[in-house]
């Protein structure tokens, strides 16, 4: 079955003496004022923006990175002949997200000695190099499993994230489902009662009426008077739980505390032809929960890929070519000398211990075991839930349909009992028997349509449809050098 976008309203559950500054509210209202009020859900969406700073966290990897020093020093040289030296040096490096990287390094250094060993030799002298180098792993690091699975755990976090987001959400949702269906409950009751305090006065009066002209006895006058005062009783009891109720919501809302509230009920959607199947369908692709573990299987399943990279042996390709040049002042002039430089060659690196590697490859897929057997059982629980809830949706219809049918009976039941008490063929007993009986049958029939109604609520919870139509608070949150 599917539930219409927008529920209308109707059944107006109050007191008949509305003041007129209460604000009339329904299910869908009340939950889109708590959330615009609630400061928790707030911090919900923090640590979504936490989790999501962790992507760009992850694509800083491939920033390219610059480092530099310089320094002065003075030495002795191999000659025994003080020097002063000048070094500077950079380097701007990259990584690849094919797992090689790249770097371009430049130095240069200048010495001035005291005294020279030959005057062939420059002095002072510089030295200049430069040189691009490119280191390509074949094995270990290869295709770069810490940038790609590193990319895939910030978002499996973030994924978490969102899901606990919206599984406090459905929390917070679900209880005032329960507070508002409490409430309009009580209001039910509140009416009813106050419906056959109206029928019980009417009663009292028609007796006092032949009780002057010696048609009925004293003690159906005292009996319809204690019903009376029984259910004025009731009621009382009855405004103290509303404004219990009242306060409640008003508290969650961000209202005064003291502001007056008048609930309505909503119309039973239609039921229709969607099957379970589709109704599971659409549970599973929203469910917090079977988020959160999917999440969580995506977590184990880079964490097996980061092990099993580990345990690999190291074997680097690295290629580098560049330019050096010398060049200083001698007794004979200057003097400078250029040379290009270049290379390939192989680095290798093995463990000879693997079984740390082994032991966290294992970790791993027991954690994702763990989280297969967590979504397993999800799944069945999902299941079994939606069956159950459709399943008391539609009984809970027909006994709306059979309460329906009871309220009518029990009106006819009572007019004729009337008809007969005017004229002296029953006795009060039975009179007010009868009442109560109907008075019974009403709340009853309005209770269950209101269960109907929370079951239904409860339906759209379940599916996320109760979402589409509720404004979720826009927080804007400042990034780093915004």
């Amino acid at each position: 079955m599917k539930l219409t976008a927008g529920l209308a309203l109707s059944l107006l559950i109050l007191p008949m003496s509305v003041p007129l500054s209460a604000q009339t509210m329904n299910l869908q209202q009340v939950i889109q004022q708590v959330v615009d009020h609630y400061p928790s859900l707030k911090v919900a969406a923090i640590q979504v923006e936490r989790a999501r700073q962790e992507n760009i966290k992850v694509e800083g990897q491939l920033a390219w990175q610059l480092s530099a020093r310089g320094g002065v020093s003075r030495n002795i040289s191999l000659f025994g002949t003080p020097t002063d030296r000048v070094d500077v040096s950079g380097q701007v490096q990259r990584q690849l997200s094919s797992g090689a990287s790249v770097s371009v390094n430049a130095s240069m250094n200048r010495e001035d000695a005291t005294t020279t060993f030959s005057p062939l030799q420059p002095n002072p002298s510089s030295t200049s190099i430069v040189d691009l180098s490119y280191r390509h792993p074949l094995a270990q690091g290869s295709d770069n499993p810490v940038y790609t699975q590193g990319r895939e755990q910030a978002h499996a976090r973030e994924m978490i994230s969102r899901a606990e987001r919206q599984a406090i959400h459905d929390q917070l949702a679900a209880q005032i489902i329960e507070l508002y269906v409490s409430a309009i409950t009580t209001q039910a009751r509140m009416k009813n009662t106050r419906q056959a305090i109206e029928r019980s006065q009417r009663l009292l009066a028609y007796i006092n009426d032949r009780f002057g002209m010696g048609l009925t006895e004293e003690k159906d006058r005292l009996q319809a008077k204690a019903q009376l005062s029984r259910q004025q009783a009731e009621l009382k009891t009855l405004q103290i739980f509303w404004q219990q109720q009242r306060i409640a919501l008003n508290r969650l809302m961000g209202r005064d505390w003291s502001a007056e509230l008048n609930l309505v009920a909503e119309i039973t959607p239609a039921q229709s032809s969607v099957s379970h199947t589709e109704l599971f369908t659409q549970l599973s692709a929203y469910s917090p929960p079977l988020a959160k573990v999917n999440a969580q299987i995506k977590l184990a399943d880079t964490a097996i890929e980061l092990a099993r990279d580990a345990k690999k042996d190291n074997l680097d390709l690295l290629m580098f070519v560049g330019n050096q040049n010398y060049s200083g002042d001698t007794l004979a002039g200057t003097q400078s000398e250029s040379e290009v430089f270049g290379g390939v060659s192989l680095e290798y690196q093995r463990g000879l211990n693997k079984s740390a590697y082994d032991a966290a490859i294992y970790q791993a897929q027991l954690d994702r075991d763990v989280a297969l057997e967590n979504k397993k059982q999800l799944l069945e629980d999902l299941n079994y839930d939606l069956a159950s809830l459709l399943a008391e949706i539609k009984m809970a219809d027909a006994a709306v349909q059979a309460y329906q049918i009871s309220v009518k009976n029990e009106r006819l039941k009572l007019k004729e009992a009337e008809q007969r008490y005017q004229s002296g063929r029953t006795d009060t007993d039975q009179l007010i028997q009868f009442e109560s009986q109907l008075s019974q049958a009403m709340l009853s029939y309005e209770l269950q349509k209101i269960e109907v109604n929370r079951r239904y609520h409860k339906l759209t919870l379940l599916l996320g449809q109760l979402w589409q139509m509720i404004k979720l608070p826009d927080y804007s949150f400042q990034g780093p050098g915004e």
